[in-house]
């Protein structure tokens, strides 16, 4: 069953977030890098979330979409949000190789964002080896997937089944321990990075791949988002420089978890920061209500990421 049968994509507080931190991200490096005409290529299923971002934030016109299933293909076609919206029908691994020819965006850079929410496999082995060997110069390429320790495997197999997937990259000492709980999280996402590295090393890419998201976040399963920039030659310097930089903050390491919050929650916590200090659960008690520290810590990390929904009644 598609994804969008299940999940309304808009309505996740971490995804929220973790979107916002990433069109962030990206419209920082526009101020820096040879970006015009920048393509955007994504799975925009039925809800385009991601898109309409893309057009508003960074003023991308030129976007394509990828949809596999039958329904879901001419669901996302009547759901389009703008005209510059192209649907493709087919797997990732099926339609990437034809735009690397599509005379309307080849030799742009392109932001592909490969959202997923199946586990790291061979299929997305396949879709960055060929994003990294083809993909325009100084395009970013990102990649989301499920990083739930099950779908690895029973745990003495773990360790082996990364080693399949990232190769090389994994060490042949890697624990279990290091393949269970959040540390697993932790483990696809360093290692996811440094195969996409590789992969770039393995072929002398020009400019190589710089790493530059990293983000774990949680609404129901957790999720691994990791991903970079395919820099020109010339542009590898200014590139560095940039993700070295303290406005830099793509790079998380604590995993992103928002709490389910009301209105009024918000409305209140949020007239209390920005502050000098860390936002304490005896001050959330003073307005009149209560959550845990790590909820409220992690409100004042991203309030002003921190989306709020609400039911309109007709």
């Amino acid at each position: 069953m598609s994804s969008f049968n299940m999940v309304n994509y808009s309505l996740r507080p971490s995804k929220s977030i973790q979107r916002q931190i990433i069109f962030e991200g990206v419209r920082f490096l526009q101020g820096h890098l040879n970006l015009d005409e920048l393509v955007y290529i994504g799975l925009g299923s039925i809800w385009f979330s991601d898109f309409i971002i893309a057009h508003k934030l960074l003023r991308v016109n030129d976007m394509v979409s990828i949809e596999a299933s039958e329904i879901g293909y001419h669901r996302a076609k009547f759901n389009s949000p703008y005209a510059t919206v192209r649907v493709f029908k087919g797997l990732t691994n099926q339609v990437l190789p034809t735009l690397y020819e599509d005379d309307l965006i080849k030799g742009r850079p392109w932001f592909v964002w490969l959202d997923y929410d199946m586990e790291f496999n061979e299929s997305l082995q396949e879709d960055l080896r060929s994003l990294v060997e083809k993909a325009p110069a100084n395009s970013i390429v990102i990649i989301t997937f499920n990083g739930h320790e099950s779908n690895y495997g029973a745990a003495p197999d773990r360790p082996q089944r990364l080693r399949e997937l990232f190769g090389a990259s994994v060490p042949d000492d890697l624990t279990k321990r290091s393949c269970k709980g959040p540390r697993m999280q932790e483990t696809l996402a360093d290692y996811s990075l440094k195969f996409i590295k590789a992969i770039a090393a393995d072929i002398s890419r020009p400019g190589g791949f710089l790493p530059s998201f990293r983000i774990i976040y949680k609404d129901s399963a957790p999720m691994i988002t990791v991903g970079g920039i395919l820099p020109s030659k010339g542009a590898v310097i200014t590139a560095e420089g940039v993700l070295s930089g303290e406005s830099w903050e793509c790079n998380i390491q604590q995993p992103v978890i928002a709490p389910n919050l009301t209105l009024r929650e918000t409305s209140l916590l949020q007239s209390q920061l920005p502050c000098q200090g860390t936002l304490t659960r005896e001050m959330v008690r003073e307005l009149g209500f209560d959550l845990e520290e790590e909820q409220i810590r992690t409100f004042q990390s991203y309030y002003r990421q921190f989306p709020s929904f609400a039911q309109i009644m007709s």
